[in-house]
């Protein structure tokens, strides 16, 4: 039994189903796909999240479950990204070839393109190792083993940057502040880190681990894939039932029995995989359970986590028409590649510590943050009609908890306004039709809790150790009961990782469980 239908829950019930389980996914909402799913609103395919996939490229999965003859396609986004901020700092374009990133650095600036290149001389070794070991199934000796073939390259950068921030680390390469603010909006400031912050340094990987893997997106939009992966399920006789909200975990002698759906149904299993919030299984679920008892305190204990991330995606009339987009040089990034890739609009280093301490007090990040993509321009079939395209923004550090709430539709329209202030005063009356989905907009569709999307707070040096145990190796105190989704190791993002390490931990751990079946 699969609770949640998102991308690793699927990716799970699929490698359970392929060997042989009698697998069932329950989904509580109409479709599956959670997060990485797209979905008919203003006219528009529109994804819920970025449409950007990079790791779950380098994982195996889409050739190991031949998702392609589900109908899964990626199209390669290259350029991978440009970086753009909101005063006169110059753009960043990074292609996959380093040296063709390195070139356009070096007509921008020189003492930038050589600190790149140092930067990437230590960061891709380290990158590699961690390509190697996320993708990997977590155990300490499973871990020490990958970093001996590797003949501990990487090793020690992963351990320091571990428990630096990512402004010291970049900075010590000399990287400008434009790169560096860059980096974090694409990576800590996702975790809801800034870029002070301890441990914040991984974050400095990104750069580098784009140039190692790259960045796909599912052709027809991010929703492609968790449907390749529920028609993989039910080409091995899985069943996926959408509609069906799960309650509870029935726990009985201190063995998972099956789950509880909100209407009174009931559905037995011996082995139940939860791929929702772990927060929610662990305290609301398990609360009376006496086998896990020390872990419903320990986590009952520990304080809730706002969502801080929003949504805005519109049907337009033309893509943004970006002034330092049109200053770069067509020799450098030709003009039909200006809205391949995803545009990150940073505000300044200063001025992401600064929304740090003023998210906590439950303010908007101004300068925004924005990640811009036109995911129709790439790929036409996003095309709302033949003559406009779809626009997506996503606007990091949206505090849940905002004062006076999320009520007034003035306060996204005016990220619109924002954007446009970057060169583009038509872009406003470009617009044909909109909407925000912001966090508490995803408590309510997505039964996130508070809008939050739980994200494995451990890293590598977390799953060497196995801390917590309950996320870095996916088990729990309840026999037959496990974890995984995007709050299990290897964390957040598209990437398949935590389902598939969850189904080796089953098929090598229990024998083959009876079939599950719907009761009263």
């Amino acid at each position: 039994m699969i609770v949640g239908g998102g991308h690793n829950g699927l990716v799970c019930a699929a490698y359970l189903a392929r060997a042989g389980r009698s697998v069932v996914v329950v989904e509580a909402r109409d479709e599956v796909g959670g997060c990485a799913s797209t979905v008919e609103a203003i006219g528009a395919r529109v994804n819920i999240c970025n449409c950007d996939h990079t790791m779950i490229l380098a994982s195996g999965i889409v050739d190991d479950l031949e998702l392609g003859a589900h109908g899964l396609r990626y199209l390669d986004v290259d350029p991978m990204g440009i970086a753009l901020g909101w005063g006169d700092a110059p753009a960043f374009v990074q292609w996959r070839s380093v040296e063709r990133t390195l070139d356009g650095l070096a007509r921008t600036d020189q003492t930038a393109a050589d600190a790149y290149r140092r930067y990437l001389d230590v960061a891709l070794p380290a990158a590699r190792l961690v390509a190697d070991v996320q993708g990997s199934r977590p155990s300490t000796p499973a871990i020490a083993a990958i970093a001996a073939r590797r003949r501990l390259r990487g090793a020690a950068t992963v351990l320091s940057w571990a428990r630096r921030s990512l402004l010291d680390v970049l900075g010590a390469f000399g990287l400008p502040p434009w790169l560096i603010a860059a980096a974090c909006t694409n990576g800590p400031a996702v975790w809801g880190l800034g870029p002070d912050a301890p441990g914040s340094g991984l974050g400095a990987l990104g750069f580098a681990m784009r140039h190692l893997i790259g960045v796909g997106r599912p052709a027809g939009g991010s929703g492609a894939l968790p449907a390749a992966l529920a028609a993989c399920v039910r080409d091995h006789g899985g069943v996926v039932v959408t509609g069906a909200r799960v309650g509870g975990v029935m726990v009985r002698d201190g063995q998972a029995r099956g789950v509880r759906l909100v209407d009174g149904r009931q559905i037995a299993a011996s082995t139940v995989v939860t791929a929702t919030d772990p927060r929610t299984v662990l305290v609301d679920w398990l609360d009376g359970v006496p086998p896990a008892a020390r872990l419903h305190a320990r986590w009952a204990s520990a304080p809730r986590v706002d969502g801080y991330e929003s949504k805005l995606d519109a049907v337009v009339t033309a893509p943004p028409d970006l002034a330092a987009l049109r200053a770069i040089p067509a020799d450098l990034l030709p003009p039909h590649a200006h809205h391949v890739p995803t545009i990150t609009i940073s505000p300044t280093p200063a001025e992401q510590v600064a929304a740090a301490a003023a998210r906590a007090r439950g303010q908007v990040s101004d300068p925004p943050m924005f990640l811009l993509n036109t995911p129709s321009v790439l790929d036409p079939a996003m095309r709302p009609s033949p003559d406009t395209h779809l626009l997506s923004l996503e606007v990091l550090w949206t505090p849940y908890a905002l004062p006076g709430g999320w009520s007034d539709p003035t306060r996204a329209w005016s990220w619109l306004r924002r954007l446009a202030s970057l060169g583009d005063p038509a872009l406003v009356e470009a617009v044909r039709d909109w909407r925000v989905m912001t966090p508490p907009d995803y408590e309510r569709e997505f039964a996130m809790p508070r809008g939050y999307a739980p994200s494995f707070p451990g890293g590598v040096v977390a799953a060497l150790s196995g801390r917590p145990r309950e996320l870095s190796r996916y088990r729990t105190p309840v026999a037959g009961l496990y974890l995984t989704g995007a709050g299990t190791f290897p964390g957040a993002g598209v990437w398949g990782a935590s389902g598939r390490n969850t189904a080796h931990v089953i098929l090598t751990a229990r024998p083959r469980n009876p079939s599950p079946h719907a009761g009263q």
